[in-house]
């Protein structure tokens, strides 16, 4: 089995050349092409439409296809057609040398192409196109890889490009030895967050001990923190360990951190700084390496300034900052974890496979969803099982969750705000595919470096824990 390191290695630094397609009916242009190509990639030719739909069905991981409009028999476009159905994210350049009714203009409107380039511009302009696009593929595939790969190990759906940003976290954060605090919404998957970082860290072998701070007395919390001996308090009939004492070597997740109150607080401090602690009624000091990731849906800053929370410990815990975004802000996965919830329940009930209607699915990704997944979990079982028919439709939904209020309805949130969220997933987005070069990254996005450092600055994206 790959490491998660492995899978999430850079594309773009495999040993392996891409493979791209060259498509002309032309052969002396179509070998000129290659001699170029070919230094920098494995190319592989067809001199019809058919001959490169062939091809594509018959060859695997091909990055890009450069190809002639106009070709005798099936043109181009027609060609790119079938290549899109085939293999939807190969990105097509066309390379034409007399456009008449192709012109860019509405080719662009009606194709969608990778690019269009005319025959007789420079050299470079089709090299340039031709790696971006080569980068462009390698992403996604890397991207898909990720998505695979996270929800095998550890339950993490999603395709968006704000949660491939997350599993970079992890990855990075799985990499070190380095505290993490996890941040995020109740029902976000903060606990799988912190189960995927053990299981990827040289500390897998060893114990996970998972504690959740809320709705707890400060002396039980303590005890399942520290331990205590017999007789330490009333009710102690028999010694018990701590987490720091079971999960020692391993790591400690301490879920709700901000509900840990100020008396704990301190005592954890001491573990964080000297690795030291002592069971309640016992006067030996116990030592301890375990790493410690914590998570809570509180905004632990302003606890700090309201006295609520310790700032030495605040500091202690925040290593690398995982925020984990709500439910709302990356509708696009909602699709596909009803898809996956929706097979996962039936098949462990043993339940007839139910059908999701689209008329089911637009109301849910409408829906704000103030529970995150952990609420959208529960409304796909509750309408499997509610169901009478095998078709679920949208009345099925609404039942369960209500109508959209006009304050939960994406149209009625404040436009800026989604901007602001908009831009911020194309900045990170833009600056992975250039490997976090701020400069090529800015030119990927049409705007001045310096717009760009700033942008990077408001909206508090950490380049160096990114670059790692």
């Amino acid at each position: 089995m790959e490491t998660l390191r492995e899978i999430f290695a850079d594309p773009t630094l495999e040993k392996d050349r891409a493979r791209i397609l060259l498509v002309d009916d032309d052969d002396i242009v179509l070998e000129a092409h290659r001699r170029v190509l070919s230094s920098t990639y494995d190319t592989l030719v067809a001199t019809s439409g058919a001959d490169a739909i062939e091809t594509i069905n018959r060859e695997s991981a091909i990055c890009c296809v450069v190809m002639d409009i106009k070709m005798s028999q099936m043109d181009g476009i027609t060609a790119a057609r079938e290549i899109r159905r085939l293999r939807p994210d190969t990105p097509v350049i066309f390379h034409t040398g007399y456009p008449g009714e192709y012109a860019e203009s509405v080719i662009d409107k009606q194709e969608r192409p990778f690019d269009y380039v005319t025959k007789g511009e420079s050299l470079e302009r089709l090299l340039r196109s031709v790696r971006n696009a080569v980068e462009s593929y390698r992403l996604k595939a890397g991207n898909a890889e990720i998505s695979s790969y996270a929800e095998l190990q550890y339950g993490i759906i999603g395709k968006s490009s704000i949660i491939q940003e997350v599993c970079k976290l992890i990855r990075k954060a799985a990499a070190s030895d380095v505290r993490v605090m996890i941040l995020g919404e109740t029902g976000t998957g903060k606990e799988l967050v912190a189960r995927a970082i053990h299981a990827d860290s040289k500390r897998r072998q060893k114990k996970l001990a998972i504690l959740n701070c809320n709705h707890k007395s400060p002396d039980l919390v303590e005890s399942e923190l520290f331990g205590h001996v017999r007789g330490a308090f009333t009710g102690a009939i028999v010694d018990r360990i701590g987490l720091f004492q079971y999960a020692d070597g391993g790591t400690v997740f301490l879920d709700e951190i901000g509900d840990l109150d100020i008396t704990t607080q301190a005592k954890l401090l001491r573990v964080l700084e000297t690795g030291e602690y002592q069971r309640i009624g016992e006067p030996n000091i116990r030592a301890t390496d375990t790493r410690v990731v914590c998570a809570t849906h509180r905004d632990l800053n302003q606890m700090v300034r309201d006295g609520k929370f310790r700032e030495d410990l605040f500091y202690r815990l925040k290593g690398v900052v995982i925020p984990i975004p709500p439910l709302r802000e990356r509708r696009e996965d909602i699709p596909v974890l009803i898809e996956k919830f929706n097979d996962r329940f039936t098949i462990e009930r043993g339940l007839p496979t139910k059908v999701f209607d689209q008329s089911a699915i637009g109301a849910m990704i409408q829906y704000d969803w103030p529970g995150n997944v952990r609420q959208l979990l529960n409304t796909v079982e509750s309408a499997i099982v509610l169901s009478t028919s095998d078709l679920i439709m949208s009345e099925d939904i609404l039942k369960l969750i209500g109508p959209s209020s006009e304050k939960d309805s994406p149209s009625s949130r404040i436009l800026s705000d989604r901007l602001r969220d908009l831009e911020r997933t194309l900045i990170i987005a833009a600056l992975a595919e250039t490997q976090y070069h701020v400069a090529s990254a800015a030119e990927i996005l049409g705007i001045d470096t310096s717009h760009l450092h700033k942008k990077i600055k408001a909206y508090n994206i950490n380049l160096v824990v990114l670059r790692e």
